[in-house]
């Protein structure tokens, strides 16, 4: 496939995503229910973003590269084949055989009950062997993106060693790094990634807790733990806060964006919501279009796929209808 046009290279792992929507309760230990449908897609929080990224924005300017393995159960094909059908460049994403590796895909198991409320048990498999190589291994990629004044963007479901070389080798090409931390765990130190100029952190008021030690309550504890972000060398903070809204922090200016309305619906479903609302951002960036903007298109954008059962991205087409009817 042709790589000229490439804008973004979306990097980590690739997972098949088995929901049991509808569900009656969210079960603690030993408990058991009854209840729910069956619902088997695609997902990784970073193949997710490359998928919705392309829908909205245009096919053969999004690039995936990471790792899956073929099992038996062909799990596998699940996010490649809806990566491909958005018109994401899928060439660099490696296809492993496992009876070599004894790994299985990434698998997500995520229960959602009627109240849209989810739990995410990520069992990572080959995204876990995803390292330096696959990204040297991709070069071509990263240099299109730059001659196209382009971004490189990233979910923390990937070896943070591999996040790390992967934000440096952008730098140097003059790409803007752009990550959503989900993903990220407690104890573990993310400055060797954070110290590099990243140009924009997209964290949920939980992960910004985990990064910051600030709890995000409202625009002045989000400012505090922005203020901690910035320390760490990022350039600009997005913190998304549910039903609150986002709190954008660029510089010295800080900015509550209040959520969207959602449409109504008598379905809803978390899963998917902040991936949508990266993948939005990350296409008004590469469009030009300011942040501020930016952000509040991708507002729209979350609330929009809130709506819709696991991972249905959401179009262009559909955020400018929103607009025009509000």
């Amino acid at each position: 496939m042709n790589h000229e046009h490439v804008k973004a290279v979306f990097i980590g792992g690739l997972n098949t995503d088995i929901i049991a929507t509808g569900v009656s309760t969210l079960l603690n230990s030993g408990e058991l229910t009854r209840s729910g449908e069956l619902v088997i897609g695609p997902g990784g929080k970073s193949r997710n973003m490359a998928q919705m990224m392309a829908t909205y924005y245009g096919r053969d300017v999004v690039a995936m590269v990471g790792r899956t393995s073929k099992d038996p159960y062909n799990l596998w094909k699940v996010p490649c084949d809806a990566l491909k059908k958005a018109g994401v460049i899928t060439d660099y994403i490696k296809v492993m055989d496992m009876n070599e590796t004894g790994k299985f895909p990434g698998v997500a198991l995520i229960p959602v009950n009627r109240k849209g409320e989810n739990q995410i048990y990520c069992i990572s498999g080959i995204n876990d062997d995803f390292c330096p190589d696959d990204i040297d291994d991709a070069t071509p990629l990263f240099e299109s993106a730059a001659e196209n004044n382009g971004i490189l963007a990233m979910s923390m479901e990937q070896p943070l060693e591999t996040a790390v070389y992967a934000a440096k080798k952008a730098i140097a090409l003059g790409l803007r790094v752009v990550i959503d931390p989900g993903g990220i765990e407690r104890d573990i130190d993310y400055a060797p990634l954070l110290n590099n100029a990243i140009y924009l952190m997209k964290p949920n008021e939980h992960e910004t807790e985990i990064l910051t030690g600030i709890a995000v309550k409202n625009l002045d504890s989000a400012s505090k733990a922005a203020e901690s972000i910035f320390a760490m060398g990022v350039q600009n903070v997005c913190v998304t806060h549910g039903s609150k809204g986002a709190y954008l922090f660029t510089g010295g200016n800080k900015i509550h964006i209040p959520a969207a309305e959602e449409p109504e619906s008598s379905q809803c479903d978390q899963t998917g919501c902040g991936d949508q609302t990266m993948a939005v951002l990350c296409s008004e960036i590469v469009s030009g279009r300011d942040l501020t903007d930016a952000c509040r298109m991708a507002m729209i954008a979350g609330a929009l796929q809130y709506s819709r059962i696991g991972i249905q991205p959401v179009t262009r087409a559909e955020v400018e209808q929103y607009i025009k009817r509000r």
